[in-house]
């Protein structure tokens, strides 16, 4: 196979464990780029949060954010979705009800979350942090905490491109994704998860693989003619029609399994780079 397109999942897998991205591996993008190959990002991160973590000189050929629900070209915007609103409020009133953490991401703007629910999202996000959960998602909610979130009195449930809810504990949260699955009874949409910790809400049947078939058709790239590397069960979809599958070693087990390899580094030891360098040296 000719490797054409290059896909890249984020946090976990191009982002280090402090959330920027290395240098060697912006230039090696670079160079991959130069070389005639697309590069692409593929992230659960919506487009304010890319900003937030990659610097403006990491160039690449086209981005799908928020799982999907957003598509862009050269900065151009292709594809938006939004959430059904009477879902949005429901979740929101359930997750305070729950004291389950929670963001609530607009396609366009910042992060929300109703004010009245700050005083225990405070208090889970600024705890110690649990051995269990990856320096980099706990970065992220300090971040969230310290003023990427506005708090507000009431949530415009127009045009959202996804909620995002963490547990410091895994039990609580596979309770809170097991509670998700009875509203898809009623409700019609799309969870995944990136960690154990977490799970997002995105429209029905939006994924990163949909996001990036939209790129591969625009770019004329036939789907076995791409590389996609990711660490998280929302790269599972994308997995499952990319020509070859590539598992950070830091990755979940089952995205292991579901990968043809895995890297020799992890995220923290600029495993991106050092795989992508050996894959086309």
């Amino acid at each position: 196979m000719t490797i054409e397109a290059i896909v890249l999942d984020l946090d976990g897998t191009t982002l280090n464990e402090v959330n920027t991205v290395n240098e060697t591996l912006i230039q090696y993008i670079s160079e991959l780029r130069e070389s005639g190959k697309l590069v692409f990002i593929a992230t659960g991160r919506t487009l304010e949060e890319v900003k937030d973590v990659v610097p403006p000189h990491m160039l690449v050929d086209a981005m799908v954010t928020a799982n999907g629900m957003s598509a862009f070209i050269g900065g151009k915007q292709i594809v938006e979705h939004a959430l059904p609103p009477e879902l949005v409020e429901r979740l929101v009133a359930k997750a305070g009800a729950e004291k389950m953490y929670y963001e609530v991401h607009p396609n366009d703007g910042a992060r929300m979350t109703l004010k009245k629910d700050k005083g225990y999202m405070v208090e889970q996000g600024m705890r110690q942090k649990p051995a269990a959960v990856e320096e980099n998602e706990w970065l992220s909610r300090q971040d969230a905490m310290e003023g990427k979130i506005r708090w507000v009195q009431q949530i415009d449930p127009v045009s959202i491109a996804k909620i995002y809810f963490f547990s410091n504990e895994i039990p609580i949260m596979e309770k809170w994704i097991a509670e998700l699955e009875l509203i898809k009874e009623e409700h019609a949409f799309t969870t995944a998860s990136s960690t154990h910790h977490n799970v997002e809400v995105t429209v029905e049947g939006v994924s990163k693989a949909t996001g990036v078939q939209i790129l591969l058709k625009h770019f004329g790239v036939d789907p076995k003619n791409i590389l996609a590397v990711g660490d998280g069960e929302n790269d599972l979809p994308l997995f499952t029609f990319a020509g070859r599958c590539v598992a950070m070693k830091n990755a979940t087990d089952l995205v292991k399994e579901q990968a043809d390899e895995v890297t020799e580094y992890s995220y923290r030891e600029d495993g991106l780079h050092r795989f992508l360098k050996k894959k086309f040296q």
